[in-house]
């Protein structure tokens, strides 16, 4: 049985299907010109789509960038070199993008945490390609349209995964790529110091707001997901229920963040010292979540349950 590697979301709209990290889905759209979204799927599958439809990676002409996480623009470097494309971003991904030593400190691996060379590691061994410079040659700003034949893309600002996370709506068709708003069972990831639970909840409500066809997903392997406001509904519910987990462990005895992740709750495993510090930044927001709302104190640097 032949797998399913893209999926027709409309009329020169397509989703070339990357799946989980450390890859994610890539939405191309052809019209006037032949636009890409997220380059992170396998880059040869971009390279056997567009082959069916007469085309090369030659023939890409824009980049867009949802967010500067590697499995987001993983092949976007290498495929300005084939093509000399345009890439935009929004003005915080784009100095990022320029430079990657910006982007570690962004995304909290700054040469003082003793992770990052394992991150590094990992980047290079599963995104090969992320951390080369490169550089935006368009900066938008939320709300900004672009036409492109019968498509018109509209940029939506929906920050709390990364300060910089975008979607891209396709307003004739009226969907959303949702980037990393990914509906997975996984839930939201706010695994960055810069990450907020608070804005990544106001832009699930965002999305909720909306009048959409369906949410395009930019991991789950059938990324069109047409009740959306259910899949948001148990999305977000995801915040919830590891937030009254990680309250359940502080009632229990646990006085610290490393005491909490000691059994692990967003990860199921914690072997690999770069999924430990993904998991320890979330069970951070989630501690100061609980502080803010009066559920525990810090006291003599313990963790108290109230």
């Amino acid at each position: 049985m032949e797998t399913t590697t893209h999926y027709e979301l409309a009329d020169d709209s397509y989703v070339i299907i990357g799946g989980a990290f450390p890859r994610c889905n890539t939405l191309v759209v052809m019209g006037d010109e032949t636009i890409v979204v997220d380059p992170g799927c396998a880059i040869e599958e971009l390279r056997r789509f567009l082959n069916g439809i007469d085309l090369s990676l030659n023939d890409i002409d824009t980049i867009v960038l949802s967010h500067i996480h590697p499995d987001h623009i993983v092949h976007a470097t290498r495929i300005h070199r084939l093509s000399r494309c345009r890439i935009a971003a929004n003005d915080i991904t784009a100095p990022l993008f320029n430079d990657k030593e910006k982007m570690k400190e962004f995304l909290g691996f700054s040469r003082s945490n003793p992770v990052r060379p394992l991150w590094e590691r990992l980047v290079n061994e599963k995104m090969y390609g992320a951390l080369d410079d490169g550089r935006c040659d368009e900066i938008l700003s939320n709300g900004d349209k672009f036409s492109n034949g019968n498509t018109t893309l509209r940029v939506l600002y929906t920050p709390g995964h990364t300060p910089d996370h975008m979607c891209i709506e396709l307003l004739e068709p009226n969907l959303v790529f949702g980037a990393d708003i990914d509906l997975t069972e996984f839930g939201p990831y706010y695994g960055h110091p810069n990450s907020s639970i608070d804005e990544f909840r106001n832009s699930i409500r965002l999305l909720k707001e909306k009048e959409y066809t369906g949410i395009v997903s930019g991991h789950l392997p059938n990324p069109l997901v047409t009740d959306y406001s259910g899949a948001l509904d148990a999305y977000e519910h995801q915040i919830d229920l590891r937030e009254d987990l990680v309250l359940l462990a502080i009632q229990d005895g646990a006085r610290s963040i490393q005491e909490v992740t000691g059994n692990p709750i967003i990860y199921p495993s914690l072997t690999d010292p770069v999924f430990l510090q993904f998991e320890t930044w979330m069970i951070e927001h989630h501690v100061k979540s609980l502080e803010k709302r009066g559920f525990i104190v810090r006291r003599n640097e313990h963790l108290i349950a109230l």
